[in-house]
Protein backbone atom coordinates (compact mmCIF):
# COMPACT_ATOMS: atom_id res chain seq x y z
CA UNK A 1 0.00 0.00 0.00
CA UNK A 2 1.40 3.38 -1.04
CA UNK A 3 0.32 6.89 -0.11
CA UNK A 4 -0.20 7.82 -3.74
CA UNK A 5 -2.77 5.02 -3.94
CA UNK A 6 -4.57 6.48 -0.93
CA UNK A 7 -4.36 9.96 -2.50
CA UNK A 8 -5.99 8.67 -5.67
CA UNK A 9 -8.68 6.84 -3.68
CA UNK A 10 -9.61 9.92 -1.63
CA UNK A 11 -9.49 12.22 -4.66
CA UNK A 12 -11.93 10.03 -6.62
CA UNK A 13 -14.23 9.75 -3.59
CA UNK A 14 -14.28 13.54 -3.19
CA UNK A 15 -14.42 14.56 -6.85
CA UNK A 16 -16.66 11.80 -8.18
CA UNK A 17 -14.61 10.65 -11.17
CA UNK A 18 -11.29 9.10 -12.16
CA UNK A 19 -10.77 11.88 -14.73
CA UNK A 20 -11.19 14.68 -12.17
CA UNK A 21 -8.85 12.89 -9.77
CA UNK A 22 -6.18 12.51 -12.48
CA UNK A 23 -6.34 16.26 -13.18
CA UNK A 24 -6.16 17.14 -9.48
CA UNK A 25 -3.17 14.87 -8.92
CA UNK A 26 -1.45 15.78 -12.20
CA UNK A 27 -1.38 12.15 -13.32
CA UNK A 28 -2.76 10.24 -16.29
CA UNK A 29 -6.11 8.50 -15.92
CA UNK A 30 -4.55 5.05 -16.56
CA UNK A 31 -2.07 5.76 -13.75
CA UNK A 32 -4.92 6.62 -11.38
CA UNK A 33 -6.82 3.49 -12.44
CA UNK A 34 -3.71 1.38 -11.81
CA UNK A 35 -3.31 2.82 -8.31
CA UNK A 36 -6.92 1.99 -7.44
CA UNK A 37 -6.63 -1.49 -8.95
CA UNK A 38 -3.53 -2.12 -6.80
CA UNK A 39 -5.32 -0.87 -3.68
CA UNK A 40 -8.37 -3.02 -4.40
CA UNK A 41 -6.09 -5.99 -4.96
CA UNK A 42 -4.39 -5.33 -1.62
CA UNK A 43 -7.68 -5.34 0.29
CA UNK A 44 -9.52 -7.84 -1.90
CA UNK A 45 -12.59 -5.64 -2.36
CA UNK A 46 -14.06 -3.28 -4.94
CA UNK A 47 -13.85 0.28 -3.63
CA UNK A 48 -15.91 2.02 -6.33
CA UNK A 49 -19.07 1.29 -8.29
CA UNK A 50 -17.65 2.09 -11.72
CA UNK A 51 -21.02 1.84 -13.43
CA UNK A 52 -22.41 4.91 -11.66
CA UNK A 53 -22.05 8.57 -12.65
CA UNK A 54 -20.62 10.19 -10.66
CA UNK A 55 -18.35 7.37 -9.49
CA UNK A 56 -19.62 6.22 -6.10
CA UNK A 57 -18.02 4.33 -3.25
CA UNK A 58 -19.06 0.77 -2.48
CA UNK A 59 -19.89 -0.07 1.16
CA UNK A 60 -16.32 -1.34 1.52
CA UNK A 61 -15.04 1.94 0.05
CA UNK A 62 -16.99 3.96 2.61
CA UNK A 63 -15.44 1.89 5.40
CA UNK A 64 -11.94 2.61 4.11
CA UNK A 65 -12.44 6.30 3.35
CA UNK A 66 -12.21 7.51 6.94
CA UNK A 67 -8.96 5.61 7.56
CA UNK A 68 -7.46 6.85 4.30
CA UNK A 69 -8.35 10.48 5.06
CA UNK A 70 -6.77 10.19 8.52
CA UNK A 71 -3.54 8.82 7.06
CA UNK A 72 -3.38 11.59 4.45
CA UNK A 73 -4.13 14.25 7.07
CA UNK A 74 -1.26 12.91 9.17
CA UNK A 75 1.02 13.12 6.15
CA UNK A 76 -0.03 16.74 5.60
CA UNK A 77 0.72 17.55 9.24
CA UNK A 78 4.14 16.00 8.84
CA UNK A 79 4.95 18.10 5.77
CA UNK A 80 3.73 21.28 7.45
CA UNK A 81 5.77 20.66 10.57
CA UNK A 82 8.80 19.64 8.57
CA UNK A 83 8.78 22.79 6.43
CA UNK A 84 10.03 24.79 9.43
CA UNK A 85 12.96 22.48 10.09
CA UNK A 86 15.40 23.60 7.41
CA UNK A 87 18.54 21.55 7.20
CA UNK A 88 17.25 18.72 9.36
CA UNK A 89 18.23 15.32 8.01
CA UNK A 90 15.26 13.48 6.54
CA UNK A 91 15.06 10.02 8.05
CA UNK A 92 13.21 6.91 6.97
CA UNK A 93 11.55 4.10 8.85
CA UNK A 94 10.29 0.91 7.23
CA UNK A 95 7.38 -0.78 9.02
CA UNK A 96 6.22 -4.34 8.39
CA UNK A 97 2.69 -5.49 9.30
CA UNK A 98 0.79 -8.69 8.42
CA UNK A 99 -2.32 -8.07 6.33
CA UNK A 100 -4.61 -9.18 9.17
CA UNK A 101 -3.42 -6.26 11.33
CA UNK A 102 -3.35 -3.46 8.75
CA UNK A 103 -6.82 -2.11 9.49
CA UNK A 104 -6.25 -2.26 13.25
CA UNK A 105 -2.71 -0.92 13.64
CA UNK A 106 -1.27 0.72 10.50
CA UNK A 107 -2.73 4.20 10.93
CA UNK A 108 -1.99 4.17 14.68
CA UNK A 109 1.69 3.35 14.24
CA UNK A 110 2.22 5.67 11.27
CA UNK A 111 0.42 8.53 13.01
CA UNK A 112 2.54 8.21 16.15
CA UNK A 113 5.83 8.07 14.28
CA UNK A 114 4.87 11.18 12.28
CA UNK A 115 4.08 13.06 15.47
CA UNK A 116 7.40 12.12 17.02
CA UNK A 117 9.50 12.59 13.86
CA UNK A 118 7.76 15.18 11.64
CA UNK A 119 10.29 14.95 8.78
CA UNK A 120 10.48 11.18 8.60
CA UNK A 121 9.68 9.12 5.52
CA UNK A 122 7.52 6.07 6.24
CA UNK A 123 7.42 2.90 4.15
CA UNK A 124 4.73 0.32 4.91
CA UNK A 125 5.37 -3.33 4.00
CA UNK A 126 2.46 -5.81 4.19
CA UNK A 127 3.34 -9.50 4.15
CA UNK A 128 3.29 -12.75 6.09
CA UNK A 129 5.01 -12.82 9.47
CA UNK A 130 7.69 -15.27 8.28
CA UNK A 131 8.61 -12.96 5.39
CA UNK A 132 8.62 -9.86 7.59
CA UNK A 133 10.99 -11.55 10.04
CA UNK A 134 13.43 -12.35 7.25
CA UNK A 135 13.25 -8.82 5.86
CA UNK A 136 13.98 -7.49 9.33
CA UNK A 137 16.99 -9.77 9.75
CA UNK A 138 18.24 -8.73 6.29
CA UNK A 139 18.05 -5.06 7.24
CA UNK A 140 15.38 -4.38 4.60
CA UNK A 141 12.84 -3.13 7.14
CA UNK A 142 13.26 -1.64 10.62
CA UNK A 143 10.28 -2.66 12.74
CA UNK A 144 7.62 -5.35 12.48
CA UNK A 145 4.55 -6.77 14.12
CA UNK A 146 4.65 -10.52 13.63
CA UNK A 147 3.37 -13.80 15.02
CA UNK A 148 5.65 -15.06 17.80
CA UNK A 149 7.28 -15.95 19.96
CA UNK A 150 10.36 -14.69 18.15
CA UNK A 151 13.58 -16.21 19.44
CA UNK A 152 16.60 -14.85 17.59
CA UNK A 153 19.74 -13.37 19.20
CA UNK A 154 19.84 -10.63 16.56
CA UNK A 155 16.33 -9.41 17.38
CA UNK A 156 14.57 -7.77 20.32
CA UNK A 157 10.90 -8.69 20.68
CA UNK A 158 8.02 -8.30 23.12
CA UNK A 159 4.35 -9.43 23.05
CA UNK A 160 1.79 -6.75 22.18
CA UNK A 161 -1.53 -8.45 21.36
CA UNK A 162 -3.32 -11.80 21.42
CA UNK A 163 -6.29 -12.78 19.25
CA UNK A 164 -8.57 -15.79 19.02
CA UNK A 165 -10.11 -17.44 15.98
CA UNK A 166 -13.68 -17.65 14.75
CA UNK A 167 -15.66 -19.60 12.20
CA UNK A 168 -17.21 -17.27 9.62
CA UNK A 169 -19.64 -17.71 6.75
CA UNK A 170 -20.78 -15.28 4.08
CA UNK A 171 -24.41 -14.24 4.09
CA UNK A 172 -24.73 -15.45 0.50
CA UNK A 173 -23.89 -18.97 1.63
CA UNK A 174 -25.70 -18.88 4.97
CA UNK A 175 -28.96 -18.18 3.16
CA UNK A 176 -28.83 -21.68 1.66
CA UNK A 177 -26.72 -23.62 4.19
CA UNK A 178 -27.94 -24.26 7.73
CA UNK A 179 -25.06 -24.80 10.13
CA UNK A 180 -25.69 -26.34 13.54
CA UNK A 181 -22.52 -28.40 13.92
CA UNK A 182 -19.11 -28.93 12.36
CA UNK A 183 -20.40 -31.69 10.13
CA UNK A 184 -22.78 -29.22 8.45
CA UNK A 185 -20.01 -27.09 6.95
CA UNK A 186 -18.15 -29.80 5.07
CA UNK A 187 -20.35 -29.77 2.03
CA UNK A 188 -18.28 -26.70 1.05
CA UNK A 189 -14.54 -25.95 1.24
CA UNK A 190 -13.10 -24.64 4.50
CA UNK A 191 -10.45 -21.94 4.24
CA UNK A 192 -7.87 -20.96 6.83
CA UNK A 193 -4.28 -19.75 6.82
CA UNK A 194 -1.53 -21.39 4.75
CA UNK A 195 -0.34 -24.96 5.22
CA UNK A 196 2.92 -23.73 6.74
CA UNK A 197 1.04 -21.88 9.51
CA UNK A 198 0.57 -23.32 12.98
CA UNK A 199 -3.20 -22.85 12.87
CA UNK A 200 -3.57 -24.95 9.71
CA UNK A 201 -1.97 -27.98 11.39
CA UNK A 202 -3.88 -27.42 14.62
CA UNK A 203 -7.20 -27.14 12.82
CA UNK A 204 -6.46 -30.16 10.63
CA UNK A 205 -5.67 -32.32 13.68
CA UNK A 206 -8.72 -31.04 15.57
CA UNK A 207 -11.10 -31.88 12.71
CA UNK A 208 -9.63 -35.37 12.46
CA UNK A 209 -10.33 -35.94 16.16
CA UNK A 210 -13.96 -35.01 15.49
CA UNK A 211 -14.26 -37.94 13.07
CA UNK A 212 -14.60 -35.66 10.04
CA UNK A 213 -12.40 -37.58 7.66
CA UNK A 214 -13.75 -36.12 4.41
CA UNK A 215 -13.39 -32.42 5.12
CA UNK A 216 -12.02 -30.06 2.44
CA UNK A 217 -9.48 -27.89 4.28
CA UNK A 218 -7.53 -25.42 2.17
CA UNK A 219 -5.01 -22.76 3.11
CA UNK A 220 -4.10 -19.28 1.89
CA UNK A 221 -1.35 -16.89 2.92
CA UNK A 222 -3.68 -13.93 2.33
CA UNK A 223 -6.29 -13.02 4.93
CA UNK A 224 -7.93 -10.70 2.40
CA UNK A 225 -8.21 -13.54 -0.13
CA UNK A 226 -9.80 -15.87 2.43
CA UNK A 227 -12.38 -13.30 3.45
CA UNK A 228 -13.14 -12.33 -0.14
CA UNK A 229 -13.93 -15.96 -0.99
CA UNK A 230 -16.03 -16.31 2.16
CA UNK A 231 -17.94 -13.11 1.37
CA UNK A 232 -18.61 -14.42 -2.15
CA UNK A 233 -20.13 -17.61 -0.70
CA UNK A 234 -17.36 -19.87 -2.00
CA UNK A 235 -16.21 -21.26 1.37
CA UNK A 236 -16.48 -21.20 5.15
CA UNK A 237 -13.55 -19.51 6.88
CA UNK A 238 -11.58 -20.04 10.07
CA UNK A 239 -9.64 -16.83 10.72
CA UNK A 240 -8.62 -14.42 13.46
CA UNK A 241 -11.53 -12.58 15.04
CA UNK A 242 -10.11 -9.11 14.34
CA UNK A 243 -9.66 -9.95 10.67
CA UNK A 244 -13.42 -10.38 10.49
CA UNK A 245 -14.42 -7.32 12.52
CA UNK A 246 -11.88 -5.05 10.78
CA UNK A 247 -12.63 -6.27 7.25
CA UNK A 248 -14.22 -3.78 4.82
CA UNK A 249 -16.60 -6.67 4.07
CA UNK A 250 -17.62 -7.19 7.72
CA UNK A 251 -21.27 -6.53 6.87
CA UNK A 252 -21.17 -9.57 4.55
CA UNK A 253 -20.30 -12.10 7.27
CA UNK A 254 -22.00 -14.11 9.99
CA UNK A 255 -20.09 -15.66 12.89
CA UNK A 256 -20.77 -19.37 13.35
CA UNK A 257 -21.19 -20.78 16.86
CA UNK A 258 -18.80 -23.68 16.36
CA UNK A 259 -15.94 -24.99 18.53
CA UNK A 260 -12.73 -22.92 18.62
CA UNK A 261 -11.36 -23.52 22.12
CA UNK A 262 -9.01 -26.30 21.01
CA UNK A 263 -7.09 -23.86 18.77
CA UNK A 264 -4.67 -21.65 20.78
CA UNK A 265 -4.89 -17.89 20.38
CA UNK A 266 -2.32 -16.27 18.11
CA UNK A 267 0.10 -13.87 19.79
CA UNK A 268 1.73 -10.94 18.00
CA UNK A 269 5.07 -9.45 18.93
CA UNK A 270 6.72 -6.11 18.25
CA UNK A 271 10.23 -6.67 16.96
CA UNK A 272 13.34 -4.71 15.92
CA UNK A 273 16.98 -5.52 15.27
CA UNK A 274 19.16 -5.51 18.36
CA UNK A 275 21.91 -3.51 16.63
CA UNK A 276 19.52 -0.87 15.22
CA UNK A 277 20.51 2.49 16.68
CA UNK A 278 17.88 4.48 14.76
CA UNK A 279 15.58 6.22 17.22
CA UNK A 280 12.49 5.72 15.04
CA UNK A 281 12.66 1.92 15.28
CA UNK A 282 13.21 2.14 19.03
CA UNK A 283 10.31 4.58 19.37
CA UNK A 284 7.96 2.26 17.47
CA UNK A 285 9.04 -0.68 19.59
CA UNK A 286 8.51 1.24 22.84
CA UNK A 287 5.17 2.61 21.66
CA UNK A 288 3.89 -0.77 20.54
CA UNK A 289 4.86 -2.54 23.76
CA UNK A 290 3.34 0.11 26.03
CA UNK A 291 0.32 1.43 24.12
CA UNK A 292 -1.06 -1.23 21.77
CA UNK A 293 -3.83 -3.36 23.18
CA UNK A 294 -5.87 -6.12 21.52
Amino acid sequence: MEFRQLEAFVAIARLGSFRAASMRLNATQPAISARIAALEGEFGVDLFNRGSRPTRLTPAGFRLLDQAEKMLDLATEMRRAGSDQVGQRVRRVRIGIPSALVQRWASTLIGEVYREFPCIQVELHIDRSIILKQLLLNGEIDFILAIGPIADPELVSAPVARYGYQWVIGKRLSSRLTVNSLSDIFSVPVLTYGKSSAVYGQLFDFLKTQGLADFQLSGSNSTDAILRLVADGMAVGFVMSIAISDSPNAFSFEILDLPTSSIPDVEYFACRRRDDTESAAQFLFDHATTVLTP
